[in-house]
């Protein structure tokens, strides 16, 4: 018999019990005796029998859930980034603590999020949390319609019918002015995310109005893409030309790792002896003793934490309206910039906004 082609019913069958006993016996915490489950686990191992999870949860739902499938989708972009591959982690670990699975799409733009999440609704989802894209009205209101909540992470969303939970963006591209400013620095440049993005757009804001403060407007604006090999070409293109930014800000770790690269490998250059470098996230890497980069932290266990309890929330009380939660970040002093200003001289300092 093919392995594909084994059902409850063989087991059943082999066993000498009933199809409801089958599913009893892979059903933690389920009534019936230890004899019987050995029996229907021996004869589910000779098949090569596995469940189905996922029509065994709708089959065991809560009377007051009928249609509760156990499952919350995750969309996500940029899975190479390292700041996004350690977010999932915490979301599994988090949603999985809480008794729910998770079911991984990802997508390359902003336009396969809608058909990922089409895909997901057949799945009889109960909840979805979208990373660091944006939903569309059309997609909010299908979600809405099933009852089926959204959580936005990284991102929010006005005039929709979905929670949110995201760093204070602004503020943190305000510190990261402050500190440069601190230092010195007046030929200071912004290396961006993707054009139009939304988080790219608020740190560079908050960026731009603390120089303002001064009287100052950035050396130059960048595209890096939110990748090591954009921000390592928009890092050629600044500290290439003869007149050279004395700091740069990056929209992300991943970024600024990629300028530091050319400055270092295919400039010659030295941070923060001929430029002050700073990012925005604190991944792993960023203190790593060969980079060593001064950045934004952001406090991603409690982020996460955050996004769960608000989507479980929504998920078991629908009648809960949407809450948008906005967390402050940390400042991180390491060794890519120069420290002049009150925490001067600290390395692996910090400082909250």
């Amino acid at each position: 018999m093919s392995k594909r082609s084994v059902t409850s019913y063989d087991v059943a069958k082999i066993a000498g019990v009933s199809q409801s006993a089958v599913s009893r016996a892979f059903s933690p915490g389920a009534s019936i005796a230890e004899k019987t489950r050995k029996k229907i686990l021996n004869a589910a191992r000779e098949l090569g029998y596995q469940p189905n999870a996922i029509a065994r949860s709708m089959s065991t739902a809560r009377k007051d859930f009928p249609q509760r499938s156990g499952m919350v989708g995750l969309i996500v972009t940029r899975l190479q980034d390292p700041f996004f591959a350690n977010t999932i982690a915490h979301f599994s670990r988090f949603l999985q603590a809480r008794g729910w699975h998770m079911l991984l799409f990802t997508v390359d733009n902003q336009v396969e999020v809608d058909e990922a999440l089409n895909a997901l609704l057949q799945y009889k989802i109960d909840g979805v949390i979208i990373l660091s894209a944006i939903l569309s009205d059309q997609m909010a209101k299908a979600c809405d319609a099933q009852g089926i909540p959204v959580m936005l992470y990284n991102r929010s969303a006005k005039n929709l019918n979905v929670s949110s939970v995201e760093i204070d963006n602004y503020e943190g591209g305000c510190l990261a002015a402050e500190i440069l400013r601190e230092a010195g620095h007046e030929r200071i440049a912004f290396v961006g995310g993707d054009v139009g993005d939304e988080t790219s757009k608020e740190r560079e804001a908050g960026f731009t109005e603390r120089l303002a403060k001064d009287g100052l407007t950035p050396f130059q604006l960048e595209s890096g893409d939110y990748t090591f090999v954009g921000g390592r070409e928009a890092g050629l293109r600044l500290l290439a030309r003869q007149e050279r930014p004395d700091a740069v800000f990056c929209a992300s770790d991943v970024m600024a790792l990629g300028v530091l690269h050319a400055a270092r490998f295919e400039l010659g250059l030295q941070v923060p002896r001929d430029f002050s470098l700073v990012g925005f996230d604190d991944i792993p890497s960023a203190a790593w003793p060969g980079h060593m980069l001064t950045t934004i932290r952001q406090p991603i266990r409690r982020m996460i934490q955050e996004s769960v309890n608000l989507l479980i929330e929504r998920m078991e009380n629908p009648e809960l309206g949407p809450k948008v939660s906005r967390f402050p970040g940390t400042l991180i002093l390491r060794d890519s910039a120069k420290n002049t200003g009150p925490l001067g001289g600290v390395t692996s300092a910090q400082r909250s906004f």
